[in-house]
């Protein structure tokens, strides 16, 4: 989801930022201005380096997509991270940072899981395998037809919807439904 020249993000405190895409191209706003992500002040850019270099899944989904350049690794994470405009800061004075999960639109991608990272759940960690199975959920197909459209057995199937929802912490597939629904994983 890109957001509109019309939608004018909000200030945030002082050092504030948040990253996301605007007609394609990834910005930021800092301290109420929007500016392009080449701009982005030196320390900020450092931080997210080093949460990228410490990341050995981002690492991999980047070596799975061919980007070795250093300044188009630091784009597409802070895109793939950090894209949609939701009005919550990204970043902060405190160096934390707030990932999202977000409907980039490159969708299916080999790096899915890896480089963009999928919502924390209640009871253990999606896998990027989670995601793609939760994304088939959300189209309100008999397990059958999740199985065959997976390549795998109807009892793969059962067995993955039941780990996936006690992950998330639902009882039905129309569970995991919702909460790809809320957390963007359509």
């Amino acid at each position: 989801m890109e957001t509109s020249v019309n939608s004018a993000p909000a200030a945030f405190k002082k050092d504030n930022i948040e990253i996301f895409v605007l007609n394609g191209e990834e910005v930021f706003c800092e301290n109420g201005q929007m500016r392009p992500f080449n701009e982005l002040p030196s320390d900020k850019a450092t931080q997210l380096r080093q949460e990228l270099e410490n990341d050995p899944r981002a690492i991999r989904g980047l070596s799975m997509l061919g980007i070795t350049n250093p300044i188009e690794q630091l784009r597409h994470y802070a895109f793939c991270r950090f894209g949609d405009f939701d009005k919550v800061a990204d970043t902060d004075e405190d160096g934390e940072t707030v990932t999202e999960y977000w409907n980039c639109g490159r969708r299916p991608c080999p790096a899915d899981g890896f480089l963009c990272k999928l919502p924390e759940v209640p009871n253990g960690r999606l896998t990027p395998h989670d995601g793609k199975i939760i994304r088939v959920i959300s189209a309100d197909l008999p397990n059958k037809q999740i199985a065959d459209r997976m390549g795998t057995s109807l009892h793969t199937v059962n067995t993955q919807c039941k780990n996936i929802a006690r992950k998330i912490g639902v009882q039905t597939k129309t569970g995991i439904a919702a909460f790809a629904g809320r957390n963007n994983i359509l």
